[in-house]
Formats: structure tokens, sequence, C-alpha cells
């Protein structure tokens, strides 16, 4: 199970509609969160308990912001983020 607390912010110039958090454990989806619209110059705190994952001791989780790449950006390369365990 993984316990985790996530700022989303989104820093550009226009809204992002619907937007979406999918979590990834070792190359597969274990959620897809719907974050809804964040107004520029905003941000969305995330606070998720006892997520259940595939694997007992996984190697790496990735937050994936968009992962559809549905919304329009000038910097798609601040989508994610990659925590590698031990």
């Amino acid at each position: 199970y993984l316990d985790f607390e996530l700022t989303i912010k989104n820093s550009g110039s226009i809204d992002s509609p619907n937007a979406t958090l999918t979590i990834i454990e070792d190359g597969n989806k274990v959620d897809k969160k719907e974050l809804g619209n964040i107004l520029y110059g905003s941000g969305v705190f995330i606070n998720t308990t006892n997520l259940k994952l595939n694997r007992l001791n996984p190697k790496e989780i990735l937050f994936v912001i968009d992962e559809s790449n549905s919304i329009v950006e000038l910097d798609e390369e601040n989508n994610f983020a990659r925590v590698k365990l031990k």
C-alpha cells in the first residue's frame, strides 16, 4: 500500500481543463484520479492513503499529469515525478 501527498501547480498562462493524475508502478497503471480544472496560477493538493499496489516491493512509482497529452502546454517536461525505491 502507498501513502502520498502531492501538490500540483499550473504554472502556465492558461487554465488546464479536465486534468488527471495517473499513478504507475513499475510500468503498470495503478490508479487514475480526476483533478478537474486547474486555473492558471493555482494548484491542487492530493492526499492519498492506502493506495493498493500490485507488488509488495515496487522499484519505481511514476506520477504523471495529463498522461494522454490532451492539454496543450508550452512545457511537457514538467508533467511527471519519478520515485525510485530500494
